[in-house]
């Protein structure tokens, strides 16, 4: 052990520049060996996750598209997307959850009943005139029983007519059901419907309406944002 110590000190310029030699060479082993590691990590997220997602977003908002983009983003190499592209996928997923219920004849029944409240009102009438009690004192209000059938009734007419082709006849039945229900449940009272607002304005501008207009535009901007990723380039 002398002999190395007394062997190693007289060579030690020698010595220090073979011992810095090897180590430099280990830490840019590891270096090269690490990057390549990422690298296939990486071409993997690409293969496994990125490319299937934007060819899912290619196609049409769905129930069955969400529920691919649900099972692929639980793949293993989600682990190697970076904070912010993680952060991103998982806005797109929220999003994409909300809008996958959209159902078009929904919405516009939706508007439609919202209709009804509203000529209700500017007539003087409240929409939900039955009383809710709790231990002897009024807490809410709600519709009269079964109004809720008027959603259905209004569905089956847009199924059966058209509202932007069928415009007379849509807008003829919508009336009759409107009859139908506020003589049984709230007057006989003639109203007059679609005078102040037309069928389709009813439709285009509701609440309703508007509502599902902000989550398609949140989701459109979180696909946007998604597929200007680095990685998926």
């Amino acid at each position: 052990m002398e002999e190395f110590i007394k062997w190693f000190l007289e060579n030690w310029n020698a010595n220090i520049f073979t011992l810095f030699t090897v180590l430099l060479s280990g830490i840019i082993s590891l270096i090269i060996s690490a990057a390549y590691y990422r690298k296939g990590n990486r071409n993997n997220l690409k293969m496994s996750v990125i490319h299937p997602i934007i060819s899912i977003l290619n196609d049409s908002y769905s129930r069955n598209n969400y529920k691919k983009m649900e099972k692929i983003s639980k793949e293993y190499s989600v682990r190697y997307f970076k904070r912010k592209e993680l952060k991103k996928l998982n806005t797109l997923l929220e999003t994409y959850k909300e809008i996958s219920a959209y159902n078009d004849i929904q919405i516009n029944a939706d508007s439609l009943f919202s209709y009804f409240e509203y000529k209700l009102k500017k007539e003087g009438i409240d929409p939900k005139p039955f009383p809710i009690e709790y231990e002897g004192e009024v807490v809410a209000t709600q519709y009269p029983p079964d109004l809720f059938y008027l959603s259905e009734d209004l569905e089956d007419a847009l199924k059966r007519y058209d509202p932007d082709y069928e415009v007379d006849e849509c807008e003829e039945r919508v009336i009759s059901i409107y009859e139908s229900y506020c003589k049984k449940y709230y007057t006989s009272k003639k109203i007059t419907y679609f005078d102040d607002y037309a069928l389709k304005q009813v439709l285009k501008q509701s609440e309703e309406r508007k509502k599902w207009d902000k989550k398609f535009d949140s989701v459109n901007r979180a696909k946007e944002e998604f597929i200007k990723l680095k990685i998926a380039k």
